[in-house]
């Protein structure tokens, strides 16, 4: 299937979300009747949903869409209080994006008060950044500020990128290289693998345990929160073109390649058996669709040769309809394991989107 009639089946997914969730959020639906569970504070997902919204919008020429975006970014604003890892996708998905789209200057100040105080929760002794007292995932219970976790390399360094090419502080740039220095030393195996959770002391740069909440195993790799690091040491080479972080999503990047190929993965690697995660792979997929589309793109074509291929494998999990099935939410849990999930969703748009207008909008 061509990727502009993938988008459109998907954009007519967001069609029918709209109606079916009314002033709610969607969460995950049932694979079979596509039936939304709903949220009614969009948990971490919410601005997701909200840049679903907007290129919707933009796409369809549909102004009202972009103000539902405008509008469920404000239903939004509460959680700039919460001391959550997840106000970076939050608030760059809707404040950030659609401030770039609208050039609203109410926009751009939320994205930025988003961006210093996530940016606040560093651990003081080695500037990882961590889950949060508040974190908020309706599927698990953990919250802390000394547990970092894999994927935080892209939720907490997610408003950085932005901040500093918005306003040229400093803090964003040292502070997410930081964190992407410790991801690289502490949640890389040798073999490329990546640890879940990592627990640090309360007043040094001492790891006191490694677990995981949502893969198979404290020693097994949960393809998700490695899709995540996969994305965000790319998006760090990208952005700061240092070659560390290039060499780090080659390792990262290589593991997954040698367990799943370009197909989706399960969604623990040490698990092939069983249920996938499309939603890992919408992940990777997003960040190598970035690139390419980059004014520097021919640096990146070790990755983006991936694309098409991975594309193609994911859309064979995309019903006619546009529901794209087979997210794993919380398998443990078996929370939502077989399920369409609104960001798996939510990154493919955004994915087909670059592709489809030639360009990132920030």
């Amino acid at each position: 299937m061509e990727n502009a009639k993938i988008l459109n089946n998907l954009l007519l997914r967001i069609e029918e979300t709209r109606s079916q969730v009314g002033e709610a959020w969607p969460y995950h639906a049932d694979p079979e009747t596509g039936v939304w569970e709903t949220v009614d504070d969009g948990d971490w997902c919410g601005g997701h949903y909200v840049e679903c919204l907007r290129i919707k919008g933009v796409l369809e020429g549909r102004p009202e869409l972009i103000e539902e975006a405008r509008e469920r970014t404000e239903w939004l604003r509460p959680k700039l209080e919460k001391d959550d890892q997840f106000r970076g996708h939050r608030f760059y998905y809707s404040a950030a994006r659609l401030f770039a789209q609208t050039r609203e200057p109410a926009l751009r100040i939320l994205a930025l008060a988003a961006a210093y105080a996530v940016r606040s929760m560093a651990i003081p002794h080695n500037g990882a950044m961590p889950i949060g007292h508040e974190v908020q995932v309706k599927s698990t219970t953990l919250a802390s500020r000394r547990i970092v976790a894999v994927d935080n390399v892209h939720p907490n360094i997610r408003l950085d990128f932005w901040a500093y090419q918005e306003t040229g502080d400093d803090i964003f740039k040292s502070g997410a290289m930081r964190h992407l220095d410790v991801t690289l030393r502490d949640f890389i195996r040798e073999d490329g693998s990546t640890i879940e959770f990592i627990e640090y002391a309360p007043d040094e740069d001492k790891i006191l345990r490694e677990f995981t909440l949502l893969g198979i195993s404290d020693h097994s790799c949960w393809s998700r929160g490695h899709a995540w690091a996969i994305a965000g040491f790319l998006r760090g080479w990208g952005e700061f073109s240092e070659e560390r972080y290039r060499q780090a999503a080659q390792k990262v990047f290589g593991y997954w390649l040698k367990k799943s190929g370009e197909g989706v993965p399960p969604w623990d690697f040490d698990d092939p058996k069983g249920p996938l995660d499309t939603s890992a792979s919408a992940v990777v997929i997003e960040q190598l669709a970035r690139m390419a589309v980059s004014e520097n793109k021919d640096d990146f074509v070790e990755f983006t040769q991936h694309l098409q291929p991975m594309i193609s494998s994911l859309a064979e999990n995309i019903k006619p309809t546009g529901r794209l099935v087979n997210g794993c939410f919380n398998r443990p849990k078996r929370f939502a394991d077989k399920s369409e999930l609104i960001w798996g969703t939510a990154y493919m748009i955004m994915a087909l989107s670059y592709l489809e207008e030639g360009k990132v909008i920030c």
